[in-house]
């Protein structure tokens, strides 16, 4: 059994002692699309009847296996018996699979606490909404990428331009809903 202390304490050890992995977290909006099913909210949207290259690349990072990458998948309590449909899909050995939620509800203060200090130690490489205010975040951000909605189509050439800078020593962190996934893939 996996407890979320535990699981948040794993990936921060990683981050502090500068270890190379990727995090990247399947929540009910991600599930829906790797299910085939349509969704449209303020973030993203996909359309099964224009949208399958994107979904197979979701599919791609939600199935992609490593050592040094961690799949978060809904917990029980929040999807049910779709945590186990999760779970099978994912093909994740269970050392690399853990909680979607790990930074929220009860070990956000730990998040908050020890996670942002030590993005302090690194050269920040962000990719976010282009409406963030940047400025205001509590560590340095050395470069920005400003995505729009829906960015895992809209934005998707991206990835290319970030792999062709063959970047080392740099933590990227994603908010942008599953263009995330996919670039943590990447």
């Amino acid at each position: 059994m996996k407890y979320f202390s535990d699981e948040i304490q794993k990936l921060f050890e990683k981050l502090k002692n500068k270890e190379k992995f990727s995090f990247s977290k399947y929540a009910d909006g991600e599930w829906a699309m790797i299910k085939g099913h349509y969704i449209n909210n303020s973030e993203f949207e996909y359309s099964p009847s224009t949208d399958e290259f994107y979904r197979q690349k979701l599919i791609e990072s939600f199935t992609y296996s490593d050592d040094c990458y961690y799949v978060g998948i809904s917990c029980p309590c929040c999807q049910g018996d779709e945590h186990y449909n999760m779970y099978k899909f994912s093909n994740q050995k269970d050392e690399n699979l853990t909680f979607a939620n790990l930074f929220v509800n009860s070990n956000y203060e730990f998040f908050k606490q020890f996670f942002i200090e030590e993005f302090k130690t690194y050269d920040v490489h962000l990719v976010a909404h282009e409406t963030s205010n940047i400025n205001n975040l509590p560590f340095k951000v050395e470069e920005f990428y400003p995505v729009g909605d829906s960015a895992w189509k809209n934005n998707y050439d991206l990835i290319e331009k970030i792999k062709n800078n063959n970047f080392s020593n740099k933590l990227f962190l994603f908010s942008c809903g599953p263009f995330g996934n996919i670039l943590a893939h990447q």
